[in-house]
């Protein structure tokens, strides 16, 4: 088809001015940004990531059996204070570990006496910074304060 079947050049442009008054799709609107959801430390989901929060884990028992509190006993994939272990100012703790892949590690704390050195809220602050690999000291109360997982 020639444009000279059409009219030439002037139908051209009359062609192409009809477009101009069209309206253009309406726009999608914009996505809302991702919020960013800060990860649990206590959860992993592959088998890699599970392990070296096992050995994180296993870090945390030590340097708490080190700074005074009780070694923890260790049952299947549960870690907890024995119960012949002595009140102390040190509360008892139970660690479930983790499933191989795909899995959360579970914790809890008590005190046993009428005041403990750490909170259990405390001490799963510092057990969460250990899991996320930035471990705070619990040889002293003003590092344990200022741990953020």
């Amino acid at each position: 088809m020639s444009l000279r079947f059409l009219g030439g050049p002037c139908a051209l442009l009359l062609l192409l001015s009809g477009c101009v008054g069209q309206a253009l799709p309406p726009k999608a609107p914009a996505s809302a940004p991702l919020a960013v959801v800060p990860s649990d430390p206590q959860r992993c989901g592959e088998r890699a990531e599970c392990t070296t929060k096992v050995s994180r884990t296993l870090l945390f028992v030590f340097d708490y059996a080190a700074a005074g509190g009780h070694l923890l006993q260790r049952q299947g994939r549960l870690l907890f204070t024995p119960d012949e272990a002595a009140p102390s100012e040190w509360p008892d703790i139970a660690i479930r570990l983790a499933e191989p892949a795909d899995s959360r590690f579970e914790f809890a704390a008590e005190c046993q006496v009428a005041q403990c050195r750490y909170s259990a809220d405390e001490l799963l602050r510092v057990y969460r910074s250990y899991l996320a690999d930035r471990p705070c000291s619990l040889q002293l109360a003003s590092a344990v304060r200022g741990c953020a997982p």
